[in-house]
């Protein structure tokens, strides 16, 4: 069995029965699934394919980082570790500050997860806005104003010291500027010319 299908199973297994915060009508190993396709589709390797459908492993479940290391190896657990919030008793504002500075210091393959997580979470936010007709934050655990500051700056952060003109970067940041910056915009098209 080659690694990629090996780690979505292994994904599968551990997410059985979880659903997605932002849609509880879709499991929650549909976002794995969405963030190992994305780096797929920008030609990462296999590895990186592997990390991506394994992502929320030791975030969300029983299983742990020696898991990740016995079953995958030590470079497909510093890619998973590398997009994992190390300690879920902080506050979200310092797990997300924490993100965001470590953020910077990884190289282009670690930050490749992360950015394809935040394209995967933004492009679901952005088809149930469209379902429901206004973006709705009440899902996580801040509300509009933090989640744009922890999208840019994330952002910001994936982008330092790496070509922001790749394709990746580029679909991150116009997802970025359409569901917190032309918000106002949307509106106004939804409210006064579609009415």
């Amino acid at each position: 069995m080659n690694i990629k299908l090996k780690a979505k199973k292994f994904a599968i297994k551990a997410h059985k029965g979880q659903i997605r915060k932002s849609d509880p009508d879709k499991a929650k190993i549909v976002h794995p699934i969405d963030v190992a396709n994305i780096l797929d589709s920008y030609g990462f390797d296999d590895n990186v394919i592997a990390a991506g459908y394994l992502h929320d492993v030791v975030e969300d479940t029983k299983y742990t980082s020696k898991d990740i290391l016995s079953n995958f190896g030590e470079d497909i657990n510093s890619l998973v570790m590398g997009a994992s919030e190390p300690d879920k008793s902080l506050s979200w504002e310092e797990r997300k500050k924490h993100t965001i500075e470590e953020t910077k210091t990884l190289d282009l393959r670690h930050k490749a997860i992360i950015c394809a997580d935040k394209i995967s979470n933004l492009e679901d936010l952005r088809i149930i806005s469209e379902i429901k007709g206004q973006y709705d934050f009440s899902a996580f655990n801040r509300g509009y104003d933090k989640q744009k500051w922890y999208y840019t700056n994330v952002y910001n952060s994936l982008i330092m010291n790496e070509d922001e003109n790749l394709p990746m970067f580029k679909r991150l940041k116009e997802l970025i500027e359409h569901i917190f910056e032309n918000n106002k915009h949307d509106e106004y098209e939804k409210n006064i010319i579609f009415n």
